[in-house]
């Protein structure tokens, strides 16, 4: 079984360079913390996925404060997110 250790992953739709993507956040158990781990961006060609590129650890959760996104999300009581990302 893949992903034997991570607890889930949670995607927070965002944008990069006027594209669609999606921060990534992850955690290690049930009761862990949802913590930034890697931002997917998308490039599409009509109206499909052309390309896919991941920026993941070390480099992916050191982007996230430039994409004004969190390094951990609110607790699960707080689903709805209320933060804009800046870049669109």
């Amino acid at each position: 079984m893949a992903w034997k250790t991570c607890g889930g992953l949670r995607l927070v739709p965002t944008a990069a360079n006027r594209q669609p993507a999606f921060a990534i956040y992850e955690r290690a158990g049930a009761e862990a913390p949802w913590t930034a781990h890697s931002i997917h961006v998308l490039a599409l060609e009509q109206d499909r996925i052309s390309t896919l590129t991941l920026f993941v650890p070390p480099v992916g959760p050191r982007l996230f404060q430039a994409f004004g996104l969190p390094l951990v999300l609110p607790d699960a009581a707080s689903a709805e997110l209320s933060f804009m990302p800046r870049h669109s």
